[in-house]
């Protein structure tokens, strides 16, 4: 595909194709191995990175979502965050919770939206923080009614559109659902009339910057900086109040509330080229690593079983015989049919490919006391 039949949709401009992408294999969102042969582009008017939003890439994420399952390695229990130096565990639902509480702007009691709910975990974190809000949720299908509907507060489940959702909100969340958005801004815009005028807007994305797998999820249509994200919030109306790189590891908080005053026309911004080079750096760097664990001889497994260990296992090609994970909900199942062992159950003799930034990997292999003959750490 010729990136440059397509246009920027952040600010329409002309897309380039970035080169090598297309030889990586993909992954989907729900961590599912997919195709190669994929496209990744940028804008050379405002530097976003983006998948272009063909018919075909278009066709390809209403398969992925027709099939999708979400936490399926953890029997749908939600993603845990590990720090990787000293191993303490928080599901990521909380940990977003506690930034926003933080921050301060919310009332003991509100109505609140969550867009893209999957299978309830924010709404959970959500409601047990803050017991006297009424909480809604919209979803694509209705897989997860029930459990959405058992959830303590919860008073409405939409399933479809956000032009199915009439009523207004005091806080709408978005939790890594607006990178599957192929026009951000304009969706944006959508939840602006759906806001209280004293409401506010949380976002939680990938960060392009810190999270060189996020590239490979074949289902993202924008990856985001925070610079990024800050102009297609502004360009749809609103006006960010606090932002922050990091509280989750590898992704980008931002709240927002209305913008006062008339909105203004999209502004004109220069050329930012960050992104680009990040997604450049993050390309050569996966061929990289996936070049040297094709080197290794002899049995080995995979820490990890999410989105980059799924990504080097079917890079792999069924060299791998079992994942790694920490995660207590994961340990003792089966991922891409291989099993999801404890760090202290690895093989005597097998290596162990490590799939993740090279600082995350050499902090899990000092806090594990893994011997450095058998971790197999990626490039810096």
């Amino acid at each position: 595909m010729d990136a440059r039949s397509c246009r920027c949709h952040v600010c329409g401009a002309a897309l380039h194709s970035l080169v090598g992408f297309a030889d990586l294999v993909q992954v989907t969102s729900d961590c599912r191995p997919w195709r190669a042969g994929g496209a990744l582009a940028a804008c050379g008017a405002c530097g976003a990175v983006q998948k272009p939003v063909t018919a075909a890439w278009l066709d390809e994420a209403n398969e992925i979502y027709a099939g999708y399952a979400i936490y399926s390695q953890g029997g749908g229990a939600e993603q845990v965050a590990f720090e990787s130096a000293s191993g303490a565990a928080t599901a990521r639902s909380n940990r977003i919770v506690e930034w926003l509480a933080s921050v301060g702007e919310l009332r003991e009691s509100g109505h609140v939206l969550d867009v893209g709910c999957g299978n309830g975990a924010f709404l959970r974190a959500f409601s047990a923080r803050y017991p006297g809000w009424k909480m809604a949720g919209l979803e694509l299908g209705d897989q997860h009614r029930a459990a959405i509907e058992a959830i303590p507060g919860v008073t409405r489940f939409y399933a479809g559109s956000i032009d199915d959702v009439e009523e207004q909100f005091d806080l709408i969340v978005l939790i890594h659902a607006l990178e599957h958005i192929p026009d951000p801004a304009r969706y944006l815009a959508l939840l602006l009339k759906r806001l209280t005028p004293d409401g506010v807007l949380l976002i939680e994305v990938p960060d392009l910057k810190t999270s060189p797998f996020d590239i490979l999820i074949a289902d993202h249509a924008t990856h985001f900086t925070a610079d990024l994200l800050k102009r297609v919030v502004a360009d749809a109306g609103f006006a960010p109040v606090a932002a922050e790189a990091g509280y989750v590891a590898k992704e980008l908080s931002l709240l927002a509330r209305r913008r006062s005053g008339a909105v203004a026309e999209k502004a004109q911004y220069p050329a930012g080229d960050d992104g680009q080079r990040a997604a450049e750096a993050h390309i050569v760097w996966l061929h990289a690593m996936l070049g040297e664990a094709k080197g290794v001889t002899g049995a080995c497994g995979i820490f990890g079983s999410s989105i980059s260990a799924t990504w080097l296992a079917a890079s792999l090609g069924g060299r791998a015989a079992f994942f790694i994970d920490e995660d207590s909900n994961r340990i003792g199942r089966h991922h891409m049919g291989l099993p999801i062992r404890a760090p202290r159950d690895a093989p005597e003799d097998a290596k162990i490919l490590v799939p993740l930034r090279a600082d995350i990997a050499s902090a899990i292999a000092r806090r594990l006391g893994v011997a450095a003959s058998r971790f197999v750490l990626p490039p810096e």
